[in-house]
């Protein structure tokens, strides 16, 4: 089977071949009792395309070991979401640098202006960069990761 980019997928039954990756994830939870709804993640393919992810919490466990990372809020402006079902299978394919680790949406202020007051789209940061530090390694409670310091300066 032909892998599809993440910008091929559709709605409907049908099976896809993806070859993406894992570029953030974080359990999603309910903030009155804590308990966990979804394991959620951001996925990236090799067009740069991102899309958000969900196991269902009734399938985190079959999942959740074959992950690594390489609450109504949408956290990419992309309207669909890959839903991972008992069905579903991941293979680990060897890292290639076809698929990028990392991406941003940066945006100028005219697009910032329009998302005052819409809380559809998750926009985690406003300020203008100041620098952008090398990638650094820390934990997370998914194991070690790599992270960029970046500085905003923020009004």
């Amino acid at each position: 089977m032909v892998n599809k980019t993440l910008s091929e997928i559709r709605p409907g039954k049908e099976l896809w071949n993806i070859k993406a990756r894992v570029t953030r994830l974080w359990n999603a939870t309910l903030l009155s009792s804590g308990e966990q709804l979804s394991l959620d993640m951001i996925l990236i393919d090799q067009e740069e395309t991102m899309m958000h992810g969900v196991i269902n919490k009734a399938y985190t466990e079959k999942f959740k070991p074959l992950i690594e990372e390489g609450n109504k809020y949408r956290p990419v402006e992309n309207d669909r979401i890959v839903n991972f079902l008992p069905t579903t299978t991941l293979k680990k394919v060897k890292d290639t640098e076809e698929i990028p680790k990392y991406s941003f949406n940066f945006m100028n202020t005219d697009m910032l202006s329009a998302r005052i007051n819409v809380d559809l789209y998750l926009s985690d940061v406003i300020g203008v960069t100041g620098h952008i530090g090398p990638i650094e390694e820390t934990r997370t409670n998914f194991g070690f990761t790599k992270i960029y310091n970046i500085v905003l300066l923020i009004e």
